[in-house]
């Protein structure tokens, strides 16, 4: 029983840990987004600020003297133009993958990607699916031509073709029988002679 409660408060704690260790990344990726943003010639900060930003590492160890790169204190007005600096960027770059997310979400189809540099795998996909369809038309062509020559069969081997067969047979006994009574007759005929 305790084993039990101990696996689950185990598992509950790989699950916190996992969800912290996703919170952590999360902002490291975001805080190396907004720095390479900053890095940029046209970012709205001083040289001084762009060259601290180098030197910036996600709290490691600062060379001696340097402290002063996690408490940099800016105006009001320069946050705010870095905001929106930012937020053009970031905007900026997603915006060509939103719209396309919009199109084929949109009911766009598969027909949007041959313009792109997906030509050839969207023609294997075409082909692909060509085949298919065609495989499954000659799997039904098959079908109905096992049911066609079932029904021949059927026909010839109905209760007509019984008789039929059943005449020929007979007829063919008698013509077996007859051709005997003729050799018969003619090996009496040589005898008797």
């Amino acid at each position: 029983m305790e084993d039990s409660r101990y696996l689950m408060n185990q598992t509950e704690l790989i699950a916190t840990h996992q969800d912290e260790l996703k919170q952590e990344l999360l902002k490291y990726y975001r805080t190396s987004l907004i720095i390479s943003l900053l890095k940029q010639s046209d970012a709205p900060i001083s040289i001084e600020s762009r060259a601290l930003l180098s030197m910036y590492k996600h709290d490691g160890d600062l060379p001696l003297g340097l402290d002063h790169i996690r408490n940099v204190d800016i105006s009001y007005h320069e946050r705010i133009s870095i905001g929106k600096f930012v937020e053009g960027k970031i905007t900026e770059q997603v915006r060509p993958f939103v719209e396309k997310a919009k199109r084929f979400s949109g009911g766009g189809d598969l027909a949007e990607l041959s313009a792109t540099q997906f030509r050839e795998q969207y023609n294997n996909l075409q082909l692909d699916q060509e085949r298919q369809e065609l495989t499954e038309k000659l799997a039904q062509l098959k079908v109905r031509k096992l049911q066609l020559m079932k029904a021949c069969a059927d026909i010839r081997t109905g209760p007509y073709q019984r008789n039929n067969v059943e005449l020929k047979h007979a007829e063919a006994r008698s013509m077996q029988l007859k051709t005997e009574c003729v050799q018969m007759s003619e090996e009496f005929t040589e005898i008797a002679e």
